[in-house]
């Protein structure tokens, strides 16, 4: 997540104590500031997380006998922040309308405060021996096939109390139309069924039983071992629903299938994976299929996805192939990765070359988009020793045109072993556009920050 915070350096002292899921730190900076011309001491500041249950009560009960039931339950008033904390500013206040929380911010700051009432049932069976039936639904959509290749970070994505999460990847993948009816989950011998249905009845104009419906039903195998170190599972799915009825914002009618193969020794392992579905409402086939194989040094990833979504961008026939090799257990400090993205539109290629002089690391990178014509390039160095951990990157591409070419770079130091408890960095960062030329970056020369920074 990008921050608006200036620049920083040196540093003051934090609270010694602490309490379990309750953090901060404190520092103040100097440096500059080449976008916004400020320099000098600025942003003297102060940041608190919290995660506290402020109080708590978990229930769980469980029958005995060959048939018993089992019900496991919690309720909680939670005070939390996100990932930022809360800093000094003038205080914003705001209810969430979408979860019963109340926020609270701060001037100019992402930092959130939510406080919130958490009831949750997670468990609720009957069941014996080797079978349960789940009173709390249906399972999501299966999934078993995801891109290795294709990625990217979530970033500024508020939770149910509009506190903002940590960043996180995620991974392309292709799901099935699919909805929950409300319904009962059956677990027998690690089989698992799901059977949701639910509908509304009309006498005008003329009698219609089905006038509006939910239906659902969900399968998933265990894994099979048919041989030793050869594993199957498969599952499958139908969902129909009629929108605005039983929580669904679309029509949704789509059958869905999953199978996954896997084999696993002391040299290879292999798997391929696909989910599979055809979408009656819009009269559309869809699937995905992820494959991985690795042996000793060599591992080589796929992904075909008939119509994917990655990173906001819909891609119809995605296709990525990834392979890396890595000779360290020869005692040759290389590893390659080669790596083709979006092979059939976009054509993204790219390789990078990893070398490792022992506690130095330099990892230059080349790449080159076919459609958009663009060349890539670029190098990263990172040297760890016990005194200190030093990281640089530079990266450009262009078009080969005049006045298109973007550079960017980053650098930094820092120590932790000096002072205990806390620590001390030189950085330079946010320099997306050193030479001007991206009308669309939000920063061009970055900022230098000399900190000193202190946590419990």
């Amino acid at each position: 997540m990008k921050k608006t915070i200036a620049i920083l350096l040196v540093a003051i002292m934090a609270v010694g104590s602490a309490f379990a899921a309750f953090s901060g730190s404190a520092q103040v900076g100097v440096g500059a500031n080449f976008d916004t011309g400020e320099y000098g001491f600025i942003g003297n500041s102060t940041n608190v997380k919290f995660d506290v249950e402020l109080a708590t009560e978990n229930v769980e009960n469980v029958s005995e006998g060959d048939i018993y039931a089992s019900v496991k339950a919690s309720f909680g008033l939670k005070l939390m922040s996100d990932e930022d904390g809360i800093a000094d500013g003038d205080p914003v206040v705001g209810i969430n309308e979408d979860a019963p929380a109340f926020l609270i911010g701060a001037d100019g700051y992402t930092g959130k405060l939510g406080v919130g009432i958490i009831a949750d049932i997670t468990e609720a069976k009957i069941g014996g021996a080797n079978w349960y039936v789940s009173l709390l639904g249906l399972a999501d959509v299966n999934d078993f096939a995801k891109s290795a290749i294709d990625t990217w970070t979530v970033e500024d994505e508020a939770n149910d109390y509009g506190a903002l999460k940590a960043d996180y990847d995620k991974n392309a993948t292709y799901k099935v139309a699919y909805n929950k009816a409300p319904g009962v989950e059956v677990g027998i011998y690690d089989f698992v069924v799901g059977v949701g249905f639910k509908a509304k009845a009309v006498q005008e104009p003329e009698f219609d039983a089905l006038a509006q419906k939910a239906f659902t039903l969900y399968a998933k195998t265990p894994e099979f071992e048919v041989i030793d170190g050869l594993t199957i599972q498969a599952g499958a799915t139908y969902a129909t629903v009629d929108a605005g009825y039983a929580d669904a914002d679309k029509d949704v009618n789509a059958f869905g299938a999953s199978a996954k193969v896997a084999y696993a020794s002391d040299l290879l392992s292999a798997s391929v994976a696909t989910d599979m579905g055809y979408d009656i409402e819009a009269e559309k086939f869809g699937t995905d299929v992820a494959a991985n194989l690795g042996f000793d040094f060599v591992t080589v990833d796929a992904y075909y996805a008939t119509d994917v979504t990655v990173d906001g961008t819909d891609i119809e026939d995605l296709l990525s192939l990834q392979a890396k090799l890595d000779l360290t257990g020869f005692n040759v400090p290389v590893g390659l990765t080669l790596k083709g993205k979006d092979l059939v539109n976009a054509q993204d290629l790219s390789a990078t070359v990893d070398l490792t002089f022992g506690s130095f690391k330099v990892s230059p990178t080349v790449g080159y988009v076919v459609d958009t014509e663009i060349f890539k390039a670029g190098v990263a160095a990172e040297y760890v020793c016990d005194y200190f951990t030093a990281k640089a990157e530079t990266n450009i591409k262009t078009a080969f045109e005049k006045d298109d070419l973007v550079w960017d770079a980053s650098a930094s130091i820092e120590n932790t072993t000096l002072i205990p408890g806390a620590t001390i960095k030189l950085a330079w960062s946010d320099a997306k556009d050193l030479l001007n030329n991206d009308t669309t970056a939000e920063n061009e020369y970055g900022k230098i920050v000399a900190s000193l920074k202190v946590e419990f």
